[in-house]
């Protein structure tokens, strides 16, 4: 990003379409970006007691969650310090993790701790060659990690801002996964968070939505590294159907926002998260998770199917939009737009938190 950005959204201009179409694009996004930000990993329940690990792709590296002998988590690059094979595979639990090239060992904390067959070798200290170590936190049962030291950056809950008062009583961190679904989307990361952060596009591109809504009181409050969609449900009426069935008394849908690719969507009885994963510079996958009280009851089990129904149908919708943009963000008739300063003042944050980091 070699052009200045301007702070104020009323004379602001959107990025160049190049940097939504370029290639080149994207590796100094991951470097400057996705490996300096606190990245959604996984769950503690994927890690219920000693040795237990999981193997998981975050921004194209291969990480390893793993719970050592007295139950604490870490995080380690999945590659062997001999010549880079992989020291896991998949999840499971072990005593200790073998390299699937040669055979070289690692203990659960990540120390080298045998070697075949090397033997002879100079100026070779085991204790310095362990498994390269990622920083962890852990919020509300979610694992995040974040892959380059910087030291300005803050820790998880400073980054959080907000967010964890906000959503303590709410108890997410007791509710337990029910559903998963991916998505492979033919747009630029950005475009689809772009189209997530402003409500602007609702009256068009989700009639259903609209419905459940009231568009007029929606509203968007950036902090620094997050931001809030407040979202309040109209109030039930007699005789109309609806999607949300909320009591007139607690009818808040609360949409965040953390930079750069995560979405967490709370409502009053269940929460999700919707992770934006880059496959290339036109293509995105994202990953929704639904999280229930008693997630595995028949009742809860229905409100999860009519969840995930609507959420997909609205999903569709977004798809639609956001692979026509990424369409028309080839045209040679377009280069750059101008912000709603009443629905966009999400999108201008994100954007000026890109160029701060890209311009780092």
């Amino acid at each position: 990003m070699n052009e200045p950005f301007e702070p104020r959204i009323e004379k602001a201009f959107t990025p160049p379409s190049r940097l939504y179409t370029d290639p080149q694009v994207l590796d100094g996004e991951k470097r400057s970006v996705f490996y300096r930000t606190w990245q959604l990993a996984g769950r503690t329940d994927q890690l219920p007691g000693p040795g237990h690990y999981a193997t998981v792709d975050v921004c194209g590296e291969s990480i390893l969650l793993v719970k050592d002998r007295e139950e604490k988590l870490a995080a380690f690059h999945n590659v062997c310090r001999h010549r880079a094979g992989p020291v896991a595979l998949g999840s499971g639990c072990r005593a200790s993790f073998q390299c699937q090239y040669h055979g070289w060992t690692y203990g659960l904390d990540g120390r080298l701790l045998t070697t075949p067959e090397f033997e002879g070798v100079e100026c070779f200290d085991k204790s310095l060659m362990g498994l390269v170590p990622v920083d962890l936190a852990v919020w509300e049962g979610l694992i995040f990690v974040r892959l380059a030291r910087d030291d300005r950056m803050p820790s998880l809950l400073d980054y959080l801002g907000d967010i964890p008062a906000a959503v303590g009583p709410m108890n997410i961190g007791a509710m337990s996964i029910a559903e998963r679904r991916d998505y492979v989307i033919d747009c630029n990361w950005k475009v689809y968070v772009d189209n997530y952060l402003e409500g602007y596009h609702i009256p068009i591109v989700h009639p259903s939505l609209m419905r459940e809504l009231d568009y007029n009181a929606y509203e968007t409050v950036t902090g620094r590294y997050c931001s809030l969609q407040h979202a309040p449900m109209r109030p039930a009426r007699p005789g109309v159907e609806r999607r949300y069935s909320y009591d007139d008394g607690n009818t808040q849908a609360l949409y965040y926002w953390i930079f750069p690719n995560l979405m967490l969507n709370v409502y009053p009885d269940n929460f999700s998260t919707n992770l934006i994963v880059p496959l290339s510079h036109d293509k995105t996958l994202t990953i929704f998770e639904w999280y229930f009280l008693d997630a595995g009851s028949e009742e809860t089990s229905k409100k999860v199917r009519g969840v995930v129904e609507f959420s997909d149908e609205i999903q569709q919708e977004d798809i639609g939009i956001c692979e026509a943009v990424q369409r028309g963000l080839k045209s040679i008739s377009y280069d750059r737009g101008r912000y709603s300063v009443t629905r966009e003042n999400g999108v201008h944050h994100f954007h000026s938190l890109l160029y701060e980091f890209m311009s780092r």
